[in-house]
């Protein structure tokens, strides 16, 4: 096929007008064959043409595109001589955007099929058509330096270099392109076409490699070839060597090592007469920062950085000495010396200026005040919380603060927090806040007022209303709805609004309806996915209700939550639907009546599980549908007489589920415990229930000490809200009900 390929791009590079007719082979003598013939592709074969044999299917009669997609139909079930046919007919002869997409998928083949003659054939030929395209000039490159061609790659990469920053010796194009990272790929292939041309500044050129960008697999990939050269490290000076080595161990994961030959780097320089000031520059702190952070030996790694704040400090480099800062905080931190860690924040905080990396100091400071005093916490907050960039960092850290605060019954600690974060944070983040203000103050926990012209229950009301204005946090905004009574706040959406909004790109909509279209639902999610910008809400939720349709539940509802997170508002009657399937109705049925299980609760539960994906698992083992551990399971069916389950199988699954979760109701006489006991475990609910059970089920919720079980219970409360309202005729206020009521 090789050589055939070759035939068919000479034509191509030759004879531009050369291109694939309708029902004749290509030019070369290359054949179609029959098309896939999988049992998935039985359905395509009927939406494409209904009553056709896929065999039988001509893609110039199928509309635009057709030869793209069928080809990758063929690359899915290995057919790969067809689907390299299929891309060439694509790229001869559609349009955009399929004919770029067709040519960039078969250079990727060419490529990972270590076909770089013919990679290199077919990226000259696209560049005629796109002469300004970076990738494909990209793909050249590769494939010169695959084919040896060292000195016409290093004619291209000192062209390329010509068009950057001299003075910096960066390229041109920074950002990534395709599958290369531009100033790392450049450094490889720089170095080793240097080499191997024995220009007289190889050695150079080796050394900047491993010295001016942080660690990537490049690395790994230059190392090993220098030593297997032999000739290459041994060239190195004894500072250059350790700094390669160190990032060679970086880039494969082997951080200890690498923290290791940092340290002896930072000892070997500092006791010489060697320049320091090479080893703060902002590439190489990164790499060592990394290193030292989750390499262990913490004080070990602790001394060297400490050998390098005066460095910084001498140089007047004001963002080093802040990433050095924030590295000695971190440092003693893991080695468990939190007090002494926040005054090296606080200095990092100082010196850095509004954007990410200031965000994620403060971060890590309120997290270090957390585990030190509630109260410094909130303190941080106060003071640097108006200054984030991205308030939404710290909201995984409120959370937690709000949920201490209320295992410690600090209702002034808890205005505190509200009124600091009325200064920056968003209102989902508040929101919470807010609930728990306006419950621990209607039940007379809270006696701190804010007005002091208002009662206790006005001043919740408004705390309340404030809750369910908003949509971002959608628990807090039905939770206080239903304690102001006025669940008309968060009612599904009358609207369509931005369900009827057109796409933004039209050739981006067609590429990603051609895939759906096709039956290449998992590369069509993928592309919705990224796409999802440029793409509208009715299209996202189009293409959602087409992965449902075919049962594919998880990516269905991945899509969907991308529109709920655009819109920032209850969803209307459409998305709903589509973000809250009735997914294995028969089997669900059965098991709700056998265990007598509310639906809206058990399809919650099993949504918030697995989102309706058979097969999946978790980190911890949990398995399938209702997310079974393998011992809970197997404990569950012995009493069942269910004899070595398949918990991957649906009815089994559904049927141990909901049977343990019966269970658990029984036991604890709580929907709420059973739920809570289902996620972390029975004996963990006892001990809580023991030690705050007395405070009402909201704020009980939310003294929870585990962030994934609060949120856990969270998002059931939403779901069911969702299924009572679209299939239940059940309102948000029995749903709380019953999910609140006391044992």
């Amino acid at each position: 096929m090789a050589k055939v390929l070759t035939v068919i791009l000479v034509c191509a590079v030759l004879l531009p007008g050369c291109a694939y007719a309708s029902q004749d082979p290509p030019t070369g003598g290359a054949r179609i064959s029959s098309y896939p013939q999988s049992e998935r592709l039985e359905p395509i074969r009927r939406v494409i043409e209904p009553g056709s044999s896929l065999a039988e299917l001509n893609p110039t009669r199928l509309g635009p595109g057709a030869a793209y997609y069928l080809a990758r139909l063929h690359q899915r079930d290995g057919n790969h001589d067809d689907a390299e046919a299929l891309l060439l007919a694509s790229w001869q002869s559609d349009p955009e955007p399929w004919r770029r997409a067709a040519v960039i998928r078969l250079l990727d083949h060419l490529l990972d099929t270590d076909r770089a003659e013919d990679a290199l054939s077919l990226a000259m030929a696209a560049e005629k058509t796109y002469s300004n395209d970076t990738e494909i000039v990209w793909y050249r490159l590769e494939a010169l330096y695959r084919t040896q061609q060292y000195r016409q790659l290093f004619a291209q990469i000192a062209q390329i270099d010509r068009a950057g920053d001299p003075a910096t010796r960066q390229p041109a194009i920074r950002e990534p392109v395709g599958r290369w990272i531009p100033d790392a790929d450049l450094a490889l292939w720089r170095a080793v076409a240097a080499y191997e041309l024995q220009a007289p500044d190889w050695r150079e050129h080796f050394a900047r490699a491993f010295t001016d960008f942080p660690a990537s697999p490049h690395h790994s990939r230059l190392y090993l070839f220098a030593r297997a050269r032999g000739d290459i490290l041994p060239r190195f000076s004894r500072s250059q060597g350790l700094l390669a080595e160190a990032r060679y161990h970086l880039a494969d994961g082997r951080n200890a090592q690498s923290a290791r030959l940092f340290r002896a780097l930072i000892e070997y320089r500092s006791a010489g007469t060697m320049d320091m000031k090479e080893l703060v520059a902002a590439h190489n702190l990164s790499d060592i920062g990394r290193a030292f952070i989750s390499g262990g030996d913490w004080r070990l790694s602790l001394f060297s950085v400490d050998t390098l704040i005066p460095v910084a400090a001498e140089a007047g480099d004001t963002a080093a000495l802040a990433r050095l800062y924030e590295y000695q905080g971190r440092l003693l931190r893991s080695a468990g010396n939190r007090q002494a860690a926040l005054p090296a924040f606080a200095q990092a905080i100082s010196m850095e200026g509004p954007g990410p990396d200031r965000d994620r100091v403060v971060w890590y400071a309120v997290q270090t005040s957390i585990d030190t005093s509630l109260g410094l916490a909130i303190r941080v907050l106060e003071e640097h919380g108006p200054a984030l960039a991205a308030p939404a960092r710290v909201a995984s850290l409120v959370d937690g603060l709000a949920s201490r605060l209320v295992q410690e019954r600090d209702w002034t600690g808890l205005h505190r927090l509200y009124s600091a974060l009325d200064g920056f944070a968003s209102e989902g983040m508040i929101a919470q806040v807010a609930v728990i203000n306006g419950v621990a103050l209607r039940a007379g926990l809270s006696r701190t007022a804010e007005d002091a012209s208002r009662s206790a229950v006005e001043q919740a009301d408004l705390l309340l209303r404030r809750a369910a204005g908003q949509w971002e946090n959608p628990y807090y905004a039905l939770v206080a709805s239903v304690l102001l009574g006025d669940t008309d706040l968060v009612e599904l959406s009358s609207y369509p609004a931005e369900f009827v909004r057109g796409d933004s790109d039209t050739e981006t909509y067609a590429y990603a309806m051609g895939l759906f279209r096709f039956g290449l639902l998992d590369e069509g999610y993928r592309f919705a996915r990224s796409a999802s910008p440029v793409l509208s809400s009715h299209s996202l939720g189009r293409f959602a209700a087409t992965l449902a349709a075919d049962r594919s539940y998880i990516d269905s509802m991945r899509l969907m939550d991308v529109v709920a997170r655009r819109e920032s508002r209850p969803p209307t009657a459409e998305q709903a639907a589509l973000m809250y399937p009735r997914a294995f109705a028969a089997e669900m049925a059965t098991v709700m009546q056998a265990e007598a299980l509310e639906p809206e609760i058990f399809y919650a539960l099993v949504r918030e599980e697995s989102y309706f994906s058979p097969g999946i698992g978790s980190h911890v083992g949990a398995i399938g549908l209702s997310q079974l551990m393998p011992a809970t399971a197997a404990e569950v069916a012995r009493a069942m007489r269910l004899p070595n389950p398949d918990l991957t199988d649906p009815l089994t699954n559904l049927s141990i589920g909901g049977r343990y979760l019966r269970s658990l109701i029984n036991r604890f006489g709580s929907l709420h415990y059973a739920l809570l006991g289902y996620n972390a475990g029975p004996t963990r609910v006892r001990r809580w229930s023991a030690q705050r059970g007395s405070l009402p089920p909201v704020l009980f919720q939310e003294s929870i000490p585990f962030a994934e079980t609060r949120h856990y219970i969270r998002k059931i409360f939403v779901s069911a809200v969702q299924y009572g309202r679209l299939y239940g005729d059940v309102g948000p206020q029995q749903i709380f009900e019953t999910l609140f009521a006391l044992p």
